[in-house]
């Protein structure tokens, strides 16, 4: 027995034999020895099911003629077939000696598949490079009446390179780390001392005069959230202008926690200000007739006793700026 004989033998062990039969009555009968014949047949649909549509998986069936005795290789069909861009190999299975493949089509319409080779092993050991014929298999197509453009079907398979969710994720991580730089960037530039322009202003005396024009009682609901706005911004001014302090665009907490040591006894007092203040800005609750005078007093004070503690302060820095001198 020669090599050719033994090799063609341990194929048939994995092989799918071919089914004894008569060619289908519309061709010519085949000449043996090597008279084989592959075609790839669409099952038939289950009862009730609806036709199949593109990308939809499909059975098909490798119907095989030829002589008793040889074996088609499975392997070289489903290769054969994984290579061809109209449709997507998903899978195979042996039935009644037969070897169905899952398959996937990407044609509409009357779609009769190229024609590819495959391998068979005869009887005597060799292999012998058949083609491969396919019948017309039906296809839905996914097009809405009046469109004319397939839709966008997902492959079954991955595609190469980067998923498209990780682009998404950078994107998005890269538009938070942006945000996050101009937030911060405002910040700062909102925290850091005042122009020359407007430091040349008295912070005290501007404060003070702001509140003052304030003390009247507006008439309208609006006009009074904007004049309690306007007294909470004044104080804001003067803590930067006066303070140095990093009030602007700061919430009403951040500020009671960043003030200066010597207005801790005053926190509570400005922290009932902002407090009132925050629920006309944010929440549009206008004051009461009369709130908005009364406010403003309470304003004044309160800049009054600060300013108190800040002129020792500022007193020291000018003796030690002499003294120096």
């Amino acid at each position: 027995m020669n090599r050719a004989r033994l090799g063609g033998l341990a194929l048939l062990a994995l092989a799918v034999p071919l089914r004894a039969q008569e060619p289908p009555p519309d061709r010519e009968p085949l000449a043996p020895p090597a008279a084989v014949s592959l075609r790839l047949v669409p099952d038939p649909a289950p009862p009730g099911a609806s036709e199949p549509t593109v990308g939809d998986p499909v059975w098909a069936t490798v119907r095989a003629y030829g002589p008793s005795g040889t074996y088609l290789l499975p392997g070289s069909v489903v290769d054969a077939y994984g290579t061809r861009p109209e449709l997507a190999v998903l899978g195979s299975e042996r039935r009644d000696g037969q070897l169905r493949l899952r398959i996937a089509l990407f044609r509409p319409g009357d779609v009769v598949l190229p024609e590819v080779t495959a391998r068979v092993a005869t009887a005597d050991g060799d292999t012998l490079i058949v083609p491969v014929r396919s019948d017309t298999f039906r296809v839905a197509s996914v097009l809405a009446p009046g469109d004319t453009l397939l839709a966008d079907i997902k492959p079954l398979w991955p595609s190469p390179g980067v998923p498209l969710w990780v682009w998404v994720a950078l994107a998005l991580a890269l538009a938070a780390l942006a945000t996050g730089a101009w937030w911060w960037h405002r910040r700062r530039r909102a925290s850091v001392v005042p122009a020359v322009g407007r430091r040349a202003l008295d912070p005290y005396g501007e404060a003070r005069r702001r509140l003052e024009e304030l003390s009247e009682d507006p008439p309208a609901p609006e006009a009074r959230i904007e004049a309690a706005t306007a007294i909470a911004a004044a104080l804001r001014d003067y803590l930067a202008d006066g303070w140095s302090a990093p009030t602007r665009e700061r919430t009403t907490f951040e500020i009671l926690h960043a003030l200066p040591a010597p207005l801790a006894d005053e926190r509570a007092a400005l922290g009932a200000i902002l407090t009132e203040v925050d629920l006309a800005k944010f929440a549009r609750l206008a004051p009461e007739p009369g709130r908005v005078p009364a406010l403003a007093g309470r304003a004044i004070a309160w800049l009054d006793a600060s300013e108190s503690a800040r002129r020792p302060a500022a007193l020291a820095d000018a003796e030690d700026e002499e003294a120096v001198s």
